[in-house]
């Protein structure tokens, strides 16, 4: 059992937020966090023109960390990092601001360097994506971090001193952005990349961090009117940015403030952001922006679960750690999740070697859904179909696509052809009438092999096919102790097989041990 002590606290303060999360970690149900809190602090806007952090950016910063002290107090939660990034980096006056800020909460302040930062937020992208090469962009509010990434290996990495709150401080006078403004913003930033000579032409996808970065994708996915729940890992093109960034230049700031997806608290920096986000993709050659809800505090989270469980996280095993957490929360073991595997792997390739199935286009789709099959027993024995559909489509999986996603749900949640027609009537423009048949019978192929599953025992070894002159397909499965069960099962479901195939299906079950006799 879970108890307080084992939950850690990570105060990040940033240059236009400060944030308290808690979370914890197993191996079986991964990182769960249990606390989030956020502040809206713009400590960069309290940089005086001697560059320092002025008196009252100070009292800010320390209210709100005796704010965070209390509640931390009153969970009982005792492990606290607390991280300083760009506002206070560069501020002249820093180091009596982290004196200032310990002796009067107690909490004693690390500073961030740039590529400390920047290093976190490429850390927490390699182990929550499967993008092996790619760029990422973290945008705060006083600082901008990149990295660039090859087979998940950090190349090279740099922190830009603006941010969106600075270059708003910086170049807008009002709440809106001018013309001229915009112009002179836009140029300042070109220049900034141009003289970042590894950044250009890259051609990979650009991973981008922050919250204008989740702002912008919350926004996209409104003006789609985007069907499937989850932000992470959700991927706008070059112009869908360019877009955006025309329908922004019509808003004023009272409608930008209402637009859908979009806080109230970034209206007046988002159009910095955009525009920055937007220079980057042309200067890195990229059509792919692709936002990452994983950034500096999971990085900063993930650089201390590595130390103590090394081999918990491996890069190349995003999407194999981020199954077991999902079966481990709904008290699923991985191993038996994954019984009759071959089972399913064996009829599936017979099944294609004769033409009766079509290869899915990512065909690593199979072991996910097999994993997650009717996950939604573990809520409502009932309703297992519906509810192993609504929570995969509003899981986030990490390594996974949205897309990806969607198709798993629709095989893992397959009950008959009816329910399968209904789940996928809202997304048939994504998914199309090929690909949908390519899942609806993979969905009845494990859906015969999970039901034939009884209580997890099976007694089933192997699996033989033969096709006969008679328009018939004979099942001929290897068993070993008792079958009965598994038998009466299997004719029962074996409509769902006939389906696939359009012939006529029969089922033999031998005795290991007859044979060898």
């Amino acid at each position: 059992m879970e108890t307080k002590n084992e939950q850690k606290a990570i105060i990040d303060i940033g240059s236009n937020s400060i944030r308290l999360v808690v979370f914890s970690y197993s191996r079986v149900k991964g990182l769960i966090e249990h606390l989030n809190i956020k502040t809206v602090a713009r400590l960069s806007m309290h940089i005086d023109e001697e560059g320092n952090l002025s008196s009252e950016g100070i009292h800010i910063l320390i209210e709100n960390l005796l704010k965070f002290k209390d509640i931390l107090n009153d969970i009982s939660v005792t492990n606290v990092f607390a991280a300083a990034t760009a506002a206070i980096r560069e501020a002249n006056n820093c180091e009596m601001v982290l004196l200032e800020a310990e002796k009067h909460t107690g909490i004693q302040i690390s500073l961030l360097s740039g590529e400390q930062e920047a290093y976190y937020g490429y850390l927490a992208v390699i182990h929550s994506t499967n993008i092996t090469t790619g760029v990422t962009i973290d945008m705060g509010g006083g600082s901008t971090e990149v990295t660039y990434f090859e087979n998940k290996k950090i190349k090279f990495s740099h922190s830009f001193s603006f941010g969106a709150v600075s270059l708003k401080k910086k170049f807008i006078q009002g709440s809106s952005i001018t013309l001229e403004e915009k112009e002179n913003l836009i140029a300042y930033v070109w220049e900034q990349f141009q003289g970042l000579p590894w950044l250009h032409n890259l051609q990979a996808p650009v991973v981008a961090i922050g919250g204008s970065a989740r702002n912008l994708a919350q926004v996209d996915q409104q003006r789609k009117n985007f069907a499937l729940n989850g932000i992470h890992q959700y991927e706008l093109s070059a112009s869908d940015l360019q877009e955006i960034s025309y329908e922004f230049a019509q808003f004023s700031f009272e409608r930008l403030k209402k637009l859908d997806g979009l806080s109230a608290d970034r209206a007046d920096i988002i159009v910095p952001a955009l525009e920055t986000f937007r220079i980057f993709m042309e200067v890195v050659k990229s059509s792919a922006f692709i936002y990452s809800k994983k950034g500096l505090r999971e990085g900063i989270i993930l650089a201390h679960l590595i130390d103590q469980f090394p081999d918990d996280f491996k890069v190349n095993d995003v999407i194999k750690n981020a199954i077991r957490h999902v079966l481990g929360k709904f008290n699923m073991n991985e191993n038996e999740s994954l019984h009759l595997f071959g089972i399913f792997s064996s009829i599936y390739d017979k099944f294609m070697q004769w033409g009766f199935i079509a290869p899915l286009d990512n065909k690593k789709l199979h072991l996910h859904a097999f994993q997650l099959f009717h996950i939604g027993k573990e809520i409502e024995q009932d309703a297992y179909s519906q509810q192993t559909f609504h929570i995969i489509t509003n899981l986030t999986i990490d390594g996974i696509s949205n897309e990806d996603r969607l198709k798993i749900a629709l095989i893992a949640s397959y009950k008959n052809k009816g329910t399968f027609k209904q789940y996928i009537e809202p997304y048939q423009h994504i998914i199309s009438t090929m690909e949908s048949k390519k899942l609806r019978d993979v969905g009845a192929l494990i859906r015969f092999i999970k039901g034939i599953n009884v209580l997890g025992r099976s007694p089933i070894k192997d699996v033989f096919l033969t096709k006969t002159a008679a328009n018939t397909i004979e099942f001929i499965f290897l068993v070993s102790e008792k079958y009965m069960l598994e038998q009466y099962q299997a004719e029962k479901l074996k409509r769902h097989l006939e389906k696939i195939v359009d012939m006529e299906v029969k089922l033999k079950f031998v005795d290991m041990e007859e044979i060898q006799e």
